[in-house]
């Protein structure tokens, strides 16, 4: 496996990372009620968003196919749905040091799970807010966070790589349905 950082991606190299996003996303439209995946004009967005160090996995045995990518920001108004008073507010001395970083979105091809794939784009991820003893931060759906145990493998993985760091919840968002019956 090949990883890279870039800046700014666009054209063919950003239709393959899109069948990539996708692959990996496709799930979370039918079981998680927030939108998790972009659509393609904000995927593009964020490609070409020079704030967002965008990291890709490849495969060089496989011709340099992409197996996954990510995307991670100290600009937290490149966020979004994110509140940047929040991480100031918790966090002031970081938060004005730019040492708070936020995972936008890590997507691995389904072909490419269990590979290292994963493994390679955390670690990258850590070495940044490591280099400063900064904060990674993410949103997890319940989904990923029940079946697939994401935020303790994340931190399982991270510590591999920076040993002593601490894992806590920040928040959470809670749908609630009212269903009414039918009419008589």
């Amino acid at each position: 496996m090949r990883l890279v950082d870039e800046r700014s991606i666009a054209g063919i190299r950003a239709d393959r990372l899109w069948a990539v996003y996708e692959r990996a996303f496709d799930d979370l439209r039918e079981v998680a009620v927030q939108r998790h995946a972009f659509t393609r004009d904000e995927f593009d967005a964020v490609l070409a968003d020079e704030r967002v160090i965008k990291f890709v996995v490849s495969d060089p045995a496989r011709r340099d196919v992409v197996c996954g990518v990510a995307t991670l920001t100290n600009d937290l108004a490149a966020v979004p749905l994110v509140s940047p008073e929040y991480f100031a507010n918790r966090w002031p001395d970081r938060f004005s040091s730019r040492q708070i970083w936020y995972v936008g979105f890590l997507a691995v091809d389904p072909d490419y799970q269990g590979t290292g794939a994963i493994a390679q784009l955390i670690g990258r991820m850590c070495a940044e807010a490591a280099a400063t003893g900064g904060v990674i931060a993410a949103d997890i759906c319940e989904f990923n966070e029940q079946s697939m145990r994401l935020p303790s493998a994340f931190a399982r993985l991270a510590r591999t790589f920076s040993p002593g760091i601490r894992q806590q919840r920040l928040d959470a968002q809670v749908y609630w349905a009212y269903e009414f019956p039918e009419p008589a």
